[in-house]
């Protein structure tokens, strides 16, 4: 038969055998808590960055801008022109993400290539659409237009106006809130122009500028602002 002490000593190694595993479910509920708590704001770090992030990148896709940009127009060859610099405005609308509008107006600076050297400079205006391939801060687009262009290819013929299309492309970059850069390459066919011969004309326009944006629906983003949900301790 068991002695008293003998069952007091198995009821003491007992109780500290049951001691030390609740210190070691402490323990290892206080790593969990602190293992929870990290994935929480982790989860919370990354659902912010989701939200933060977007926002700066994206401007309101809807803004109006200026831009002015110069360059060079080529002529083509049976312009009988010497080319020269171009500048040039336009103030136009983004409508979307992807979808853009704008006015135009340029002039190419050009003299004639008969012994007069005489200025005739180009001026021309068009409504131009612009497609964004993408609807972050950099993008390149596509540009179809119509327009008028005030040439004169000779003395005799005198100035004349012609029909304008234009095909372009480009690429733009937002820098910030407000400032934009532009490069672009237009293919401008001019239809029956004032020549001897008539007919159409090809010039190629190479530019670059800088844009200014204002306005627009600041509160219009990529994605949806999530808030980060709180873990409980």
């Amino acid at each position: 038969m068991e002695s008293p002490v003998d069952f007091l000593q198995r009821i003491r190694v007992a109780i500290c055998t049951i001691e030390d595993y609740n210190v070691a479910i402490v323990r290892q509920c206080g790593h969990r808590v602190r293992m929870m708590r990290a994935l929480g704001l982790f989860s919370g770090l990354l659902f912010a960055g989701l939200a933060v992030l977007p926002a700066a990148a994206m401007a309101a896709p809807d803004q109006p801008y200026v831009n002015l940009f110069g360059g060079n127009t080529f002529f083509g060859s049976g312009s009988h022109l010497d080319g020269g610099g171009t500048v040039g405005l336009r103030v136009g609308q983004r409508l979307g993400r992807h979808l853009g509008i704008e006015w135009q107006i340029a002039s190419a600076f050009a003299r004639l290539q008969d012994q007069s050297k005489s200025n005739a400079n180009q001026y021309s205006g068009s409504l131009i659409g612009n497609y964004y391939a993408f609807s972050g801060n950099s993008s390149p687009y596509l540009s179809l237009g119509l327009g008028a262009s005030s040439d004169l290819f000779n003395q005799q013929v005198g100035r004349g106006t012609s029909l304008l299309g234009i095909f372009g492309l480009g690429y733009e970059q937002r820098l910030g809130d407000h400032f934009g850069l532009r490069l672009g390459v237009q293919d401008q066919v001019l239809f029956d122009t004032p020549r001897a011969q008539g007919g159409a004309l090809n010039n190629v326009q190479v530019t670059g500028g800088i844009s200014y944006f204002w306005g627009g629906s600041e509160d219009k983003r990529a994605f949806p602002i999530i808030a980060p949900t709180q873990s409980g301790s």
